[in-house]
């Protein structure tokens, strides 16, 4: 008998738990049902794909600055990751803001339900731990109203030579836009048709509206001032001084706010930049200005918003009740 043996020898076969282990990774195939899931990514690359979103979504880049401050602050409470964020934790990171106004504290839990909510959606966790923390009360706070004598006083305090300043502040007093809106304002926005000037204004959510110069005679004087002086033909109107090495990029909220102050110490006034706001809405009010047509100035969404800013003297409300019984009559 002859025996044919095979040229190339036959290989041992491997045990069972080898082989399945090398076609796992051959393949990628979880067999094992215990399988860890890979590790999130860090929190700040989270944070900047967050923050991403948001801007593709066109929410305004004071929302997205306001997000970002609340959520380093997160970070730094959290450095072993996503996952550490549990209730404990989170009620650890609010504590630290005990001593912030509650608006200040009410933002922060805004800032970081919205980013959880985003993890969640994204399948980063498995549930948003907000949910089980209570939300902090936000007192229901209405400025007063600032006298025209006051608000004088204050633009008075402004140095001639800060011409920028002073168009802000006097263009935020006379046509109520937000701080930020007026520092939005590009040169492309301006329409200034004689007897028909005009501002295109783009305000929260990307919602635009038109601003009319004509009832605001101070601050349309100033701009053709400023626009002549400061040699600006194309970009932002509100921008860093040229004196001081600033940029063409517009000026940021900071900084007016800062300058605000600056000036309300100098004249010995205490007043937010957000009373010129209100103060306006309540001067329209009071000379009998329709609340849908200072809703639609002030560019609200809603009524309820508008009511808000809405601080009508006694004379007004006497001068209404008297109009409305003449009319009864």
């Amino acid at each position: 008998m002859v025996l044919i043996m095979n040229k190339y020898p036959i290989e041992p076969r491997k045990p069972r738990d080898l082989e399945r282990r090398a076609r796992t990774a051959e393949t990628g195939i979880i067999f094992n049902s215990s399988h860890i899931p890979p590790p999130a990514p860090p929190l700040q690359r989270l944070l900047d794909d967050f923050l991403t979103d948001l801007a593709n979504a066109g929410r305004s880049r004071h929302t997205i600055v306001n997000y970002r401050c609340d959520l380093r602050r997160l970070i730094d409470f959290a450095p072993e990751g996503l996952h550490a964020l549990d209730p404990p934790r989170l009620r650890l990171f609010f504590t630290s803001l005990a001593g912030k106004a509650p608006a200040t504290r009410a933002r922060a839990q805004a800032s970081v339900n919205a980013f959880l909510a985003w993890c969640y959606k994204h399948d980063l966790i498995p549930a948003n731990p907000m949910g089980k923390l209570d939300r902090v009360k936000v007192p229901d706070y209405f400025p007063r109203p600032l006298e025209p004598a006051v608000i004088l006083k204050v633009l008075n305090a402004i140095p001639r030579t800060s011409l920028r300043d002073r168009l802000l502040f006097t263009l935020i007093a006379e046509t109520g836009l937000r701080v930020s809106e007026a520092l939005g304002i590009y040169r492309e926005d301006l329409i200034l048709t004689p007897d028909d000037e005009q501002i295109v204004i783009r305000g929260k959510g990307g919602r635009t509206r038109t601003v009319m110069l004509y009832a605001a005679p101070e601050s349309l004087k100033l701009l053709h001032r400023h626009l002549r002086e400061a040699r600006i033909t194309s970009g932002a109107i509100f921008r860093g001084q040229p004196t001081r090495g600033g940029s063409s990029r517009p000026m940021h909220y900071r900084t007016a706010h800062h300058a605000w102050h600056r000036y309300c110490a100098r004249a010995g006034v205490r007043a937010t930049i957000h009373a010129l706001r209100h103060t306006f809405a309540t001067r329209l009010l009071n000379e009998g200005v329709s609340l849908g047509v200072v809703r639609k100035l002030l560019g609200h969404r809603n009524m309820q918003t508008t009511l808000r800013y809405a601080d009508v003297n006694d004379a007004t409300v006497k001068r209404e009740l008297l109009t409305r019984h003449r009319r009864s009559l």
